[in-house]
């Protein structure tokens, strides 16, 4: 049977969560997690920091998650040059800053299914739903560039895929 996941997300000015599991807001299940509206009036801006971790609530009788991996996609109502940035840590910056992300791990976000880039906090793969087997934060930010339609958009998402 396919596991029962959620993604949730807190503020970045938020103190760390003690638990993950249920601490910040439940902000979507599945494979995929709509980043909301982004707001391109300004070229050249910085999208706020949003950042996200993703855990199983109902294993479903699987022994494990593993091979994780995640990205931007939906991508193509964007036609200016925008970039997309992605940190992806076991450790929580209160008040991280886009410029931050933007120097993580991998930096630029990959915008199609790219090789495994998620574990469990502390490294692995997820073997439960406690605290500990939640996964890394991943900090998510962008930069409007030039020539981007201005207004405001929706329909970017942070999609995910894992075996198990």
């Amino acid at each position: 049977m396919i596991p029962e996941t959620e993604f949730r997300i807190l503020s970045v000015s938020s103190a760390e969560p003690v638990d993950r599991t249920t601490e910040g807001t439940i902000a979507g299940s599945g494979y995929s997690l709509d980043l909301g509206t982004i707001d391109t009036t300004d070229e050249a801006q910085d999208i706020p920091v949003k950042v996200i971790w993703w855990r199983v609530k109902d294993m479903k009788g699987n022994m494990e998650i593993k091979n994780i991996r995640v990205w931007i996609s939906d991508t193509l109502g964007y036609v200016g040059t925008n970039t997309w940035h992605m940190d992806i840590t076991d450790t929580w910056t209160q008040g991280k800053t886009p410029v931050q992300v933007k120097t993580g791990s991998p930096g630029t976000a990959p915008t199609s299914e790219p090789s495994v880039n998620l574990t469990k906090n502390g490294s692995g793969n997820i073997t439960g739903t406690t605290h500990a087997e939640t996964s890394q934060y991943i900090y998510i930010t962008g930069n409007i560039g030039v020539n981007e339609t201005t207004g405001h958009k929706t329909g970017l998402k942070f999609a995910l895929k894992y075996d198990y």
